[in-house]
């Protein structure tokens, strides 16, 4: 007898969702068939609405998988082997995406199956496929197994009939309402090779080490998995209610909203508590967040993914992208070439600036209201937003500027203005230049430390100071304490001990952000990597490179040490931060220093200087609880700072050269 599992991980308990329904109705299909296979034994788990991490594809509608002996069917066509006399179905494993719709909302393009929400069209087909990726890695990330995943799209709502009209004589992995067994498995075998075992006798097997590895998935998607550490808190604190916030949301649609304020003052927090309000069920609008680089993205991403937010597809929506990746997609659907622009290609800067003028050109300058309305009704799920929610707004390029105000309007725009954390090349940004005042809502510049705790605030503040630099931030009563260490070397002891500092504060390896500076980057025909990433694992210092071009786009799943650029670190934050090879990284800064306009009113060195601590204000805010600086060199400027800076503080800055 073969034991058929349903299991459900939707977060709503007090009802059926239509996942829920849906295996249900294939728990009793299934049921039915294989009792007439009495000989047979096994067991049939049946997953619906499975969480994943750090994936494109977060979320999986249904996963269906089996382990069975004795289930033979006769006369059976195989991917590659034909018609077959005896089939042994020995294990499969199949991600199922799920569609509802009824024959009139579904269209069959081409290959593919387009179906529709609230008249916006979605590849359901595209979906099913990048899901079926989205899970191969998962397991391949978390177990390290790669079992064969066969991606089958459940059309619902139609009838077979309805399928077979839809599709002609189209061989493909759709399935209709009501199917049996044998329907899935011919969806699979298009799929999979079978192995042969016997003269007429062949064998399913979607597993390399089978019922282990079976039963290891069953476990992980079975376990509890809960936000921890920082995560946490950052959930715990976006799920509070937020009187600032509330005050943006009156204004939101009716007045270019600029929120203003230093590093760690809870602008990027502000920022998603407005999307989400936005995107709940009063409001039911459709969020984009853009930030300048991949390594927020990511951060949130993963914030996302562990909460109950609004999701990416099917109503309302929250999503992220960096400022490139959307006027990359922008220039794509009006047809602009992109095909040259690649981020790692040095020369990436000026050429995305030369697209970028061609874009300008054809949005601003050329199309009128009619044309944006058809640019967004042709590119509904990328570019037709209710509201752009910019963080780190300083940076953007007037052309940036003018183009979204062009599309979207200045009343739909709202902006996190760091004030003088500027890293692009170019002047800041002032937002409301050329909006009329009244249109304008600018609430008062938040001044308050939410980040660090207060002696790593009076540390900062006292580093701007012996720089020069014109800044000051009021630490934060309530979080009191915080301490500097300044090493020679990162070495294993000292990662222990900010090991046990985060585990006795509740905080995990992922807590430990690891800056380091471009000399410690590798770049050769195999991409971008961190040049010490094999060195740390072997010293017992579980790391994820995120420098690493492979990991641009993804998150830590596993409890590692992140490990980024110095150029990829303003908004992220850690319970520890390691600012690596500190005097490595303000040398490099110096010998590749650009004036820009602004600054051309300085003395060149007084205006490098200037530009160069500035910058080195944005790793040293990263820590909420421990900073720890390594120098390779005492002797230079910054080595003698940081030594005065100890001197002065010794009650909470540790020099260990």
């Amino acid at each position: 007898m073969i034991k058929i599992h349903t299991k459900s991980f939707s977060k709503d308990i007090t009802s059926l969702s239509k996942e829920d329904e849906a295996a249900n109705q294939l728990k009793n299909n299934l049921q039915e068939e294989l009792a007439s296979y009495p000989a047979a034994k096994g067991t049939i788990y049946i997953m619906t609405s499975i969480r994943i991490f750090g994936q494109k594809r977060n979320d999986i509608d249904m996963l269906v998988m089996g382990f069975i002996e004795n289930l033979t069917f006769k006369n059976i066509n195989t991917k590659n082997y034909d018609v077959v006399k005896e089939l042994d179905v020995k294990s499969f494993i199949c991600n199922i995406e799920l569609k509802s719709h009824s024959a009139s909302s579904v269209k069959h393009e081409g290959t593919d199956y387009i179906v529709s929400y609230s008249g916006i069209p979605h590849n359901a087909s595209q979906q099913c496929s990048e899901a079926k990726f989205s899970l191969f890695n998962h397991l391949n990330d978390q177990l390290y197994i790669k079992p064969f995943i066969c991606d089958v799209l459940w059309l619902n709502g139609l009838s077979r009939t309805d399928l077979s009209y839809l599709r002609g004589s189209t061989i493909d992995n759709a399935l209709h309402r009501g199917f049996k067994f044998r329907d899935l498995v011919n969806v699979i075998l298009q799929q999979a090779n079978v192995i042969k075992i016997g003269t007429s006798r062949f064998c399913l097997d979607s597993f390399t080490d089978g019922e282990k590895e079976y039963n290891a998935i069953v476990d992980l998607f079975t376990a509890v998995r809960e936000p921890q550490g920082l995560t946490k808190q950052k959930f715990e604190l976006l799920s509070q209610k937020n009187t600032d916030v509330e005050k943006l949301l009156t204004d939101t649609g009716n007045k270019l909203t600029i929120v203003t304020g230093r590093a760690g003052t809870g602008k990027t927090v502000q920022l998603l508590q407005l999307a989400f309000m936005l995107a709940n069920e009063d409001y039911a609008n459709r969020c984009l967040i853009l930030t300048y680089n991949n390594a927020l993205v990511s951060d949130i991403k993963r914030l996302i993914d562990y909460t109950p937010m609004p999701s990416k597809v099917d109503g309302r929506t929250v999503s992220i992208k960096t400022i490139h990746s959307f006027f990359l997609t922008l220039m794509k659907e009006v047809g602009v070439d992109v095909n040259h622009l690649n981020p790692q290609n040095r020369t990436f800067d000026a050429d995305y600036t030369q697209s970028l003028k061609l874009l300008y050109e054809f949005v601003v300058e050329t199309c009128q209201k009619e044309d944006i309305d058809a640019l967004k009704d042709l590119a509904e799920s990328s570019i037709d937003w209710d509201y752009i929610l910019i963080d780190e707004a300083q940076d953007f390029s007037d052309l940036e500027k003018k183009i979204l105000f062009k599309i979207y309007g200045a009343r739909r725009l709202v902006v996190a203005d760091g004030v003088d954390q500027f890293m692009r090349v170019g002047n800041r940004q002032i937002w409301e230049r050329g909006v009329e005042k009244s249109l304008v809502c600018k609430p008062k510049t938040m001044v308050l430390e939410r980040r660090q705790k207060a002696n790593l605030v009076s540390f900062v503040n006292a580093f701007a100071c012996l720089a020069n630099l014109d800044w000051k931030v009021k630490p934060n009563d309530e979080l009191p304490g915080g301490e500097i260490k300044i090493y020679s070397k990162f070495l294993n002891k000292t990662f222990k001990e900010l090991k046990s500092n985060c585990k006795q504060n509740k905080c995990e390896n992922y807590d430990i952000l690891i800056l380091e500076p471009p000399t410690q980057v590798i770049r050769d025909n195999k991409g971008k990597r961190f040049a010490k990433a094999e060195a740390y694992n072997k010293a017992g210092i579980p790391i994820y490179d995120g420098i690493n071009d492979n990991n641009r786009t993804t998150y830590p799943t596993k409890d590692q040490c992140r490990v980024y650029q110095y150029d990829s670190c303003r908004g992220l934050e850690g319970w520890c931060v390691v600012c690596a090879d500190f005097d490595d990284l303000i040398q490099y800064k110096m010998d590749t220093y650009k004036a820009n306009d602004e600054e051309l009113c300085f003395d060149p060195e007084v205006a490098k200087r200037r530009s160069v601590m500035l910058w080195a204000l944005m790793p040293l805010t990263r820590p909420i609880d421990t900073l720890v600086i390594t120098l390779s060199n005492v002797d230079t400027e910054i080595g003698k700072m940081l030594k005065q800076l100890a001197d002065a503080y010794p009650d909470f800055i540790e020099w260990n050269i």
